[in-house]
């Protein structure tokens, strides 16, 4: 800057020499030391320069050099910013490629949880009317009906709500929680609160929830059979190995139950079991179950210190394509105790009956095409049907004044001690009715509750007969006719011939006769109804 100025006072010294010559003038700003063309606010006359004596050449090329180096900076600057822009762009794809990546990643995570769980529902209801009512065990859980001189008596019901959940944490693993209604019947005490204070109880006849079934099951124990493969091990309120199968085998638990199922043995038990079906080159030749469980059912307490043991095995011998087809033959064993604790002592006059063992079978022979099927089974058991289970549905007062007190104390002498045979005949069978919705079905069953007992009053034949209407996939209903008959010609037992049983069970019986000793027939009509999902 120094030099600069001193030239330009050099050539400020020499602009009187050129007078009339045109003059450029140059103006500072003294306090930024900035020199300008033109005057403005804060500028000061610098000096005055003769236009001749500057290189029009060398201004051209300082401002072409000054544009030139514009040019570079800018294209520089241009270039940085193409750079970054680039750079940009790949961190841009780059993170695009890591979120397509993890997308799929977090959606199969979702898809594979939501595919861990299912949720279904299984739904019977029912209309019932009673043009003729009696003693009898129930039809199905949760239903009761009055005795005897209750004719038309009729209902709606709700049988069976389950909501089923399962869980499949992994491969081969599976949980179930099912629970499903009851009816709760009873008039239990009032409990006393305080010295001066009861509540009243809330046994009131209202559909309560319980647990039906709740089990963990592995399906690849025995994988490394291949006729085995896919066979289970189940732990915890489970499906026994009997009852739930024959119930698919009929295929109308909705609207009646199994035989045994019928006479007293639960479909559900707490216990561990093992089971499934035994295949080559495609085809099931046996199916299987065996089982341990607790004497009391899933809706008892367990009292005992034995377990109750169960087995099923079913033979095709023309093999079978799916779980029932074609011919096959069942046998079924059930061995256990009365569900009493280790200390009980029994009191006249049936001591110790209801700890006694309890033993039931099974025989049958089963074909089933795809339009028909039909069932026979013969059922043998020893202290396997009580009173408890002739009269679930309804059983005879025994209040003072009830007309039924001897009556129902020769029932609890022919079936209560502990020295029951009983033996059972059973067909089974259903015809759909082809290009058609609608399936015929009936059941009969022939019971000798003690064949000990001569000419038992309490021998029933059981008929259940109806037509099924398969509304869609989910939903089917059936209208039928269910009915008992207590076949034996009515007449009167001793209660001397009672007593050989139980010994004490009737106080001086003497010559006195029961009468009558046959139970009234019961005779309904039912519309049932299952969804099923």
């Amino acid at each position: 800057m120094g030099a600069m100025l001193l030239a330009l006072g050099t050539l400020g010294t020499a602009g009187a020499q050129y007078s009339g010559t045109p003059m450029l003038k140059l103006y500072v700003d003294p306090a930024t030391g900035q020199v300008f063309t033109r005057p403005g606010k804060g500028r000061a006359l610098l000096t005055e320069v003769p236009a001749t004596t500057l290189d029009a050449n060398a201004i051209e090329r300082r401002v072409e050099q000054k544009t030139q180096a514009q040019l570079d900076q800018n294209k520089q600057q241009i270039q940085q910013l193409v750079q970054q822009n680039a750079e940009l762009t790949q961190s841009n794809a780059d993170l695009s490629k890591q979120v397509a990546e993890i997308k799929p990643a977090w959606r199969s995570y979702i898809d594979n949880f939501q595919d861990k769980f299912r949720i279904g529902t299984v739904f019977y209801a029912d209309y019932r009317m009673y043009t003729h009512t009696g003693f009898q065990p129930q039809e199905l859980e949760s239903v009761n009906n009055p005795g005897p001189q209750n004719n038309i008596f009729n209902s709606f019901d709700i049988t069976r709500s389950y909501l089923n959940f399962y869980f499949f944490p992994t491969d081969g693993l599976t949980f179930r929680f099912t629970p499903d209604i009851y009816r709760a019947i009873g008039q239990g005490t009032a409990p006393q609160i305080g010295t001066n204070t009861t509540f009243g109880s809330n046994l009131d006849g209202s559909l309560n929830m319980r647990l039906k079934y709740a089990y963990v099951e592995y399906n690849k124990i025995f994988d490394w059979a291949q006729p085995l493969k896919g066979n289970t091990i189940q732990g915890g309120a489970v499906p026994n190995v009997f009852i739930p199968w024959e119930e698919d085998l009929f295929g109308f638990r909705y609207v009646t139950l199994v035989p045994w199922n019928y006479y007293g043995l639960s479909s559900s038990q707490l216990g561990v079991q093992i089971g499934g079906p035994v295949k080559f080159n495609e085809l099931q030749y046996v199916d299987y179950g065996i089982g341990v469980y607790n004497n009391a059912n899933y809706k008892n307490y367990e009292q005992s210190d034995t377990k109750q043991f169960m087995s099923r095995i079913s033979v095709y011998p023309l093999g079978a394509k799916w779980r029932f087809d074609g011919l096959g033959l069942t046998w079924f064993f059930d061995y256990g105790y009365g569900n009493v604790a280790p200390n009980f002592q029994g009191t006249p006059p049936f001591y110790n009956a209801p700890k006694a063992h309890i033993m039931r079978q099974a025989i049958l022979a089963h074909y089933t095409a795809p339009n028909w099927g039909l069932i026979f089974e013969y059922d043998f058991g020893r202290n396997a049907f009580s009173t408890s289970n002739l009269f679930s549905g309804s059983a005879p007062s025994t209040t003072t004044g009830s007309p039924y007190i001897n009556f129902n104390t020769m029932a609890t002498g022919f079936l209560n001690n502990a020295n029951t045979v009983q033996q059972s005949f059973n067909l089974m069978g259903h015809f759909h009715i082809p290009r058609t919705p609608f399936t015929a079905f009936g059941l009969w069953s022939l019971l000798h509750p003690n064949t000990e007992v001569t000419s038992n009053p309490l021998d029933f034949q059981r008929w259940v007969v109806g037509v099924q209407w398969q509304v869609n996939e989910y939903l089917r209903l059936a209208l039928d006719s269910q009915n008992i008959n207590f076949y034996r010609p009515q007449g009167s037992v001793s209660e001397a011939y009672v007593d050989s049983f139980v010994p004490g069970v009737f106080k001086k019986p003497g010559t006195k006769e029961i009468f009558p000793a046959v139970p009234i027939d019961t005779h309904s009509i039912w519309l049932n109804l299952e969804f099923s999902y």
